[in-house]
């Protein structure tokens, strides 16, 4: 009798490692939320699931405010505005030269100074707000972003999740478990 009771040393052990394996595949690839008395269980859906329609999601919302502050130029809040802001500051300070210059008047100066940041400035400007928005409409970038979003689907993942991670995983913690049950069968059998 005490042999039997020793033996489900193995069994909890076993059932133990695998049902944290399978835990781990759930956490990650869990598809829709699980719900416990009406209130959402906070890591459903899965991980991955989550973030990869999360950062499909986002590159979508990133690629449309680009074209939308590109599209306005008297958009003056965004990041767009601030980047050109910055190049217009840089090309300030790089143009410090010129007041270096001698026998010119300090108005001529300024005035020279001025029409080199206001055009290199043109030319950042007509890059980030014409020329790549064209690209992106060239390219269909928007349109890549949907292949992708269908080409990377879950269901890929999980393929490839299962076939490199999951089944390697399990095997390994069936046999890390079945040695330490029988370490523990062991240990108790000489106990008892």
């Amino acid at each position: 009798m005490i042999f039997l009771k020793s033996l489900l040393f193995i069994a909890w052990n076993m059932a133990l490692g695998l049902s944290l394996v399978m835990l781990f595949k759930w956490l990650l690839f869990n598809s829709k939320p699980r719900y416990i008395f009406g209130k959402r269980i906070p890591l459903t859906p899965g991980f991955f699931v989550a973030k990869r329609d999360w950062v499909f999601s986002k590159a979508r919302d990133i690629l449309h405010d680009y074209l939308e502050q590109a599209a306005d130029p008297l958009h003056k809040t965004g990041y767009l505005n601030k980047w050109l802001g910055r190049i217009r500051q840089f090309l300030w300070q790089k143009t410090d030269f010129v007041a270096e210059w001698k026998f010119l008047p300090g108005k001529l100066k300024t005035t020279i100074r001025t029409k080199i940041v206001d055009s290199f400035a043109g030319l950042a400007n007509n890059l980030l707000r014409k020329t790549v928005p064209r690209l992106i409409e060239q390219l269909r970038v928007e349109h890549r972003i949907d292949d992708y979003d269908f080409q990377f689907s879950v269901e890929f993942f999980y393929g490839y999740f299962r076939k490199y991670v999951y089944k390697p995983l399990l095997i390994a913690f069936a046999a890390l478990n079945f040695i330490i049950g029988v370490m523990n069968m062991i240990l108790y059998l000489v106990i008892a």
